[in-house]
């Protein structure tokens, strides 16, 4: 149904006429479509060696040159290097930098109530009592409470410091300045405890024998928890 000279069909795409792609395509092999005719495999022109699989072709070095050990690529995507883990000493900078900024956040009051109550803790590592038995023995382990009522007041100042609430912290202020008071009755009471004398008669007079007496880290302890109880009360006409 094409007309007369058409070199190509209009309805199907067909090659009728293959003079005009020159001389070196010859005619074309294989079945044909609907949208002209199937392609010819291409004929293979490299040359031998190269015809061979990548496996057995072998590698070429230059001469006198060893060889360089590929480099290994990271996957696409790849999550980055990791960061060196910070030093001790990194690590403690930041923390000193924390605790200085928490700080500088509370008020005056709350300065001096926390740190007399931190010089308080770090006054139990003294020697608190003597005894003839045992020596001298820290604050830790003579006046034990007196750490955890320390630990209350510096908890409680922090939980004040991190929360916004006018009603929870008058009641915060409250137990502060209770536990405050405390630390520094039972410092009070534990001098008097700790001095323990025996009376000896001996040729008609009569010597006193101490067997156990209050140390110096008792009265800085004492002085600490009176400073830190003061420091908690002018928060409380607030």
């Amino acid at each position: 149904m094409a007309p007369k000279g058409a070199t190509i069909c209009d309805n199907c795409d067909e090659i009728l006429d293959a003079s005009f792609l020159g001389d070196e395509v010859g005619p074309v092999k294989g079945e044909k479509t609907n949208v002209g005719p199937a392609p010819a495999a291409a004929e293979d022109l490299r040359p031998p060696r190269l015809r061979r699989p990548p496996s057995s072709r072998g590698t070429w070095e230059s001469p006198g040159k060893a060889a360089v050990p590929p480099v290994a690529r990271r996957p696409y995507l790849a999550p980055p290097p990791s960061a060196p883990a910070p030093s001790p000493v990194d690590e403690g900078r930041r923390t000193a930098q924390d605790l200085g900024a928490f700080f500088r956040s509370l008020t005056f009051p709350d300065r001096w109530a926390a740190g007399a109550t931190a010089a308080l803790l770090s006054v139990l590592a003294l020697p608190w009592r003597w005894t003839r038995e045992d020596d001298e023995i820290i604050g830790l382990v003579a006046a034990w409470p007196v750490a955890l009522l320390g630990a209350t007041v510096i908890g409680i100042i922090y939980t004040r410091a991190s929360r916004a609430n006018a009603r929870l912290d008058r009641n915060l202020h409250y137990l502060q300045s209770a536990a405050a008071a405390l630390a520094a009755i039972a410092i009070g009471l534990f001098l008097p405890w700790a001095t323990e004398t025996r009376s000896l008669h001996v040729a008609g007079k009569t010597l006193s024998l101490a067997l156990s007496s209050p140390q110096a880290g008792a009265y800085l302890g004492l002085v600490c928890a009176i400073t830190a109880l003061l420091a908690s009360l002018p928060g409380l006409r607030d």
